[in-house]
């Protein structure tokens, strides 16, 4: 050779060059090899090289993609690593308030101080204007009265054989609920005759006053068409001079009920560690 570039060689009627002629040689070489008919297509995989693929691509089946020649397989992608999730581990001697006994206590003495401080406010007088200032009262017992069993139930659920559910007993704002399980403590420590003060004699006259102040809802009063007056006054229940009476009676049982917390709490002190509970002790709610 001279060194000089060869001429493009004409075939059917098109020009081509030497790298493009030995590009179209070899290619017809590789289909007549792995044609349909040849001996070396006896699978179903090389008709499908042969017919679809073309000369410088083939079928790997190991990895199941297409790869060109003399390269490497494609490398798979690296596993992702997961791990557990931690759970949330649940204290059993967790308390429904969280540690916040004192707060709670202190809370519910102030709501009891408002109430009574709003009731010497109150008009007795008869005043259509001024009627329905007393339901604040009642609103403000009830919570006071709520906080205290609640802290009564969080001290004697000690003694009982299944304590209560802190969660339940942080969500519930059931007085009857609470009014329940108060009287299963007092059953189960035996304190039936030391639980009364003036107006509540037994655990039915206990039960009896709670639900009278679960009904005596203001919301509730307006709801109930069989309370609600066509003039828009406030139901007997809820006028001031009956109020006033009510209130006297929730100031006993707020006295009684947070006597009884400072007993079975300091009680549970005593004998937690030391001895077993013998029902009936020693146990007396001092009213001061």
């Amino acid at each position: 050779m001279c060194g000089a570039r060869c001429p493009p060689i004409v075939y059917s009627n098109r020009t081509y060059g030497p790298r493009r002629l030995a590009h179209i040689y070899e290619s017809r070489v590789y289909a007549a090899k792995w044609s349909p008919t040849s001996k070396n297509a006896t699978s179903g995989i090389n008709r499908y090289n042969a017919i679809q693929r073309p000369p410088c691509l083939r079928w790997n089946r190991r990895h199941s993609q297409q790869t060109k020649m003399g390269s490497a397989a494609m490398k798979k992608k690296p596993p992702v690593l997961s791990f557990p999730k931690t759970k949330a581990v649940v204290q059993s001697n967790r308390s429904w308030h969280n540690g916040g006994d004192i707060e709670i206590a202190l809370y519910a003495r102030s709501l009891h101080r408002a109430a009574k401080t709003l009731v010497e406010t109150l008009d007795l007088q008869p005043n259509p204007k001024t009627a329905w200032d007393a339901c604040p009262v009642v609103l403000l017992y009830r919570q006071s009265v709520e906080l205290h069993l609640k802290a009564l139930v969080d001290e004697g659920c000690n003694f009982l054989p299944s304590p209560t559910d802190p969660i339940s007993l942080y969500k519930t704002h059931s007085l009857r609920w609470l009014a329940q399980i108060v009287c299963q403590i007092i059953k189960t420590v035996q304190l039936e005759n030391e639980f009364k003060i003036e107006g509540i004699a037994n655990l039915s006259d206990f039960s009896a006053l709670v639900n009278e102040l679960e009904a005596l809802d203001p919301v509730s009063c307006a709801v109930n068409s069989d309370s609600r007056r066509s003039d828009g006054s406030v139901p007997h229940q809820l006028q001031p001079p009956d109020v006033v009476r009510f209130a006297k009676r929730l100031d006993r049982l707020v006295d009684l009920l947070d006597a009884t917390t400072d007993a079975l709490a300091a009680t549970w002190n005593q004998l937690s560690g030391e001895e077993p509970f013998h029902a009936g002790g020693d146990i007396k709610p001092t009213i001061q």
